[in-house]
Order: C-alpha cells, then structure tokens, then sequence
C-alpha cells in the first residue's frame, strides 16, 4: 500500500511538471473570431493600441558652454520629471580633449516629451534620436507562463501539505524546488522588462564647441615660446639619438680600421717580390 501511494504521488507530480511545462514552452490555443477582435492590447487595422508595452530608448548630444553645470542642470530636469541617473560621468578640460559629460538618464514613459523639451534648453542640439519597441508580445507570454508556473507551484505546496510519507515529500520538494527557480527566473525577466517599459532610457552627451586646447598659443609670443621649447625638445632627441647609436658607431669603427689593416697587409705581400734563389 505504500509503494502504490508513493507511486500515485509521483505520478500526480510528474504530472505537474509535465502540465507546467506545457503551459510555458507551448503556444496558447487560438482565439475565436470574437475574442480575437476584443482582445486587449491587439493592433487592428495598423492603428496602435493604448495597452501596447513599449520600450523606448533615445540619444541626445547637446552643445554648451559648461558641461559640468550643464551636467548638474540635467539631474534637475530628470528629478523634476519623476526620472533618474542610472550613470554620470564627467571630463574636466585637458590638452588634448575638451570637457564633456556623459549621463544616463532613466524617465518615466509619459514624461520622455516633455524632458526632452527641458533638456534641448541647455545648449544647442547637435543630434536627437528616438527609438521605440513594441514588446506586448513578450510580457504576455512572460505573464502566462508565470500565471502557470504559479499554479503549479501552488498544487505541489497542496500535495506536501498532504502528505504523510518521507519519501512522498522528498519527491515533492524536488520537484517544488525546480519549479520555484523557474518561477523566479520568469519573475525577475518580467521584472526587468517592466522597468525598461516604465522608465524610458536617454544617453545624453554634453561637450563644448571649438574649445581651445590648454597651453595651445594664442599670440605671437606664445607661438615664440611653443617653437623655440619644440626646438630645444627636437635637439634633446637628436641628442639621445646620438648617444644611443655612438657605441654601435664606435664598434662599426674598430671593425672598419681592423679590415683595413688586413687588406693592405695582403696587399703589400702580394706586390713584394719573391726572393732571389
């Protein structure tokens, strides 16, 4: 009699899994032509649902005179629009590069307009770009299958309420467990898709314009002192270039003096003339 209640057991939670599976992996049965024509969220005719779950994402590069205060006047008009700054970072002016800032900006979905508005205010526009993604399909099937994933969670919480025999909860707290993390993973997937649909993302670049470079000339004098440390900066290298090179030099030389002296010495042998017999 145990073996059998072991065995219905696992038959009930075999079933589970393989009705959970179903539910999430297969596709949902098809709708009637009057369900097909309510149902929420559906675009008919090319015109665009209020449900529809959109994703939307922008880049924006504005001019100004400051990026830094320009930096600082943008986290006002994202907090003053409900939004955040997932990322800010900042470049001071250098020799080479002029200052700029970098944000990344994170508004609520209604809000993308009217915060776009504020932030060409800063400075001038350089380039704006604006894209959105219809993601409806996507968060019903996450919701489905999390919907079934729940139920069957809940029917195996039922049968180890239940049970009585250690075996026959083992078997269920496997098979509760896998299905748990399964749940949570389709929970934290819903959970990151519904935040990127509720708070659009914007990367906003803020630089200066014809910014001149820290210590470039601006005057005959400064152009006078830039040549005369560039001359005095080639000499120092030709200079090390020499004292690089001088003990190769110096080797080159006692090897050239060396084949010379061999040479005349075969030389002069060959012109003196033989001795008298």
């Amino acid at each position: 009699m145990k073996r059998f209640a072991l065995a219905a057991v696992a038959t009930v939670a075999a079933a589970l899994l393989f009705t959970g599976c179903s539910s999430s992996s297969g596709a949902p049965a098809p709708a009637s032509p009057q369900q097909e024509r309510s149902a929420p969220g559906t675009p008919r005719d090319g015109a665009v649902s209020a449900d529809a779950q959109v994703i939307t994402t922008g880049w924006v590069s504005i001019t100004v005179d400051d990026p830094a205060e320009a930096s600082g006047s943008a986290v006002s008009v994202v907090e003053q629009h409900g939004g955040r700054i997932d990322n800010r970072s900042e470049q001071a002016e250098t020799g080479s590069e002029s200052a700029s800032a970098a944000l990344t900006i994170r508004v609520p979905q209604d809000e993308v307009t009217e915060t776009l508005d504020d932030l060409k205010k800063l400075g001038t526009v350089e380039s704006v770009s604006i894209a959105s993604t219809d993601v409806t399909t996507q968060t019903t099937d996450l919701d489905a299958r999390i919907t079934a994933m729940q139920a069957s969670v809940d029917r195996l919480l039922d049968l180890m309420t239940a049970a009585t025999d250690t075996d026959d909860l083992i078997t269920l707290e496997s098979a509760l467990s896998t299905r748990q993390a399964e749940l949570d993973s389709l929970t934290s997937q819903r959970d990151l898709l519904g935040d990127q649909i509720s708070y659009s993302t914007i990367d906003l670049q803020l630089h200066t314009a014809g910014a001149i470079a820290t210590g470039a000339p601006r005057d005959f004098w400064g152009g006078l002192l830039v040549g005369w440390r560039s001359f005095v900066g080639a000499l120092n290298g030709s200079l090390v270039a020499f004292g690089v090179a001088l003990p190769w030099l110096a080797v080159l030389t006692i090897l050239a003096s060396v084949t010379i002296v061999i040479i005349r010495a075969v030389s002069r042998r060959r012109a003196s003339p033989p001795p008298a017999s």
